[in-house]
């Protein structure tokens, strides 16, 4: 029961708090400063390189102090962030920025630590973070009385107290079953979970998904989300290599030639996404005293891939066939990497079901 009620409690904090943060920044913050777009676009940059380049750094030190209540400091973070008046403004993408990356690369990394081998219980909580900030951004300028941010944050704080509190991290992390060969280094193994984590950020980049307006902006979103979940559970149930393959295989073709189509489109994007839940796993079965850095590691690549959609691009075939490209070399490089070698095993759930048969 305990577990359960902290898998929830996760869920719902990152959920709540992926919506305070990317509702400050794009709607308060970019509100107040409209009249100056350089200005506006320079926090949304700052907000997005702090919430996510600082995560590999904060995760080494989460990593070496296991037992701070690093959550719990993110959510009071925050919490200043949704006080700062009117004349400070510049300082909320700042304080944000700050803010989140502590909270996600804390709940991240704990989701990793405390997985016990099931790959979903990660995939759960990255879905409610990627609904939260696409909710967050789509519902931004809506006029939200002024205490529901501050007591969002003031109670996640409370819930994640409470939930450090009532369980204790694991001093030798054992989440995940791996296979890997001692002369492997563990950098190379880390490198090869993430190059396609870079890939696939990228060529959501390159392709947008122009065809959505409106509140039809959120089911890009939804579908990356339902893609973790149902990525994670096929890698519990059936193994990662096989999900991942899987999920190569049917985003190739949707999202290089079918990019036209709506929901083929949307379907491209849950298999793409389904593929890339299985990679945290991984680089947590080759480095695992360091769920942390790992997750940290993985939102720098997300990070590094979606610079470009800073940009304006138009979709052209060069375009798709260079992202066909890019999917082909996720597609090589995970069937690399879950050779015998160096591979994640099936989950205890597969391993439960396949001995009742």
């Amino acid at each position: 029961m305990i577990r359960k009620s902290a898998w929830l409690t996760e869920v719902l904090t990152n959920f709540a708090l992926s919506f305070l943060c990317y509702s400050l920044v794009t709607g308060r913050f970019v509100t107040a400063v409209a009249h100056e777009d350089a200005f506006a676009e320079g926090g949304l940059v700052l907000f997005f390189l702090l919430a996510y380049g600082l995560r590999p750094f904060l995760g080494a030190v989460m990593d070496a102090f296991s037992r701070f209540h690093f959550q719990s400091l993110g959510c009071l973070i925050l919490f200043g962030a949704t006080l700062i008046p009117p004349a400070w403004t510049w300082a909320i993408p700042l304080t944000a920025g700050v803010g989140y990356a502590l909270f996600s690369t804390a709940i991240g990394g704990e989701s990793l630590a405390f997985a016990r081998g099931y790959l979903s219980r990660c995939g759960g909580i990255l879905a409610s973070g990627i609904v939260g900030s696409a909710l967050g951004i789509c519902f931004a300028r809506m006029p939200f009385p002024q205490w529901v941010f501050p007591g969002v944050a003031l109670g996640s704080a409370v819930a994640c107290f409470f939930l450090s509190e009532t369980r204790k991290f694991p001093r030798r992390i054992r989440s995940f079953r791996h296979s890997v060969s001692p002369s492997v280094p563990r950098w190379a193994v880390l490198s090869l979970v993430f190059l396609p984590v870079l890939f696939v950020s990228l060529t959501g980049s390159f392709l947008p998904a122009t065809e959505f307006g409106g509140y039809w902006m959120l089911l890009p979103a939804l579908c990356c989300a339902v893609g973790r979940v149902v990525g994670a559970y096929g890698a519990d149930r059936f193994g990662a290599r096989k999900a991942a393959l899987v999920g190569w295989g049917i985003a190739l073709p949707l999202l290089t030639v079918f990019t036209h189509i709506p929901w083929l489109y949307c379907l491209g994007l849950v298999a793409l996404h389904g593929a890339v839940s299985t990679c945290f796993g991984v680089a947590t079965a080759a480095m695992p005293s360091h769920p942390h850095f790992v997750y940290g590691a993985g939102s720098v690549m997300f990070l590094l891939g979606s610079m470009p959609s800073l940009f304006s691009f138009v979709i052209t075939p060069t375009l798709r066939i260079l992202c066909g490209v890019l999917l082909l070399f996720c597609l090589i490089i995970s069937q690399v990497l879950y050779t015998d070698h160096c591979k994640i095993l099936p989950s205890p759930y597969y391993r439960r079901k396949r001995g009742r048969h």
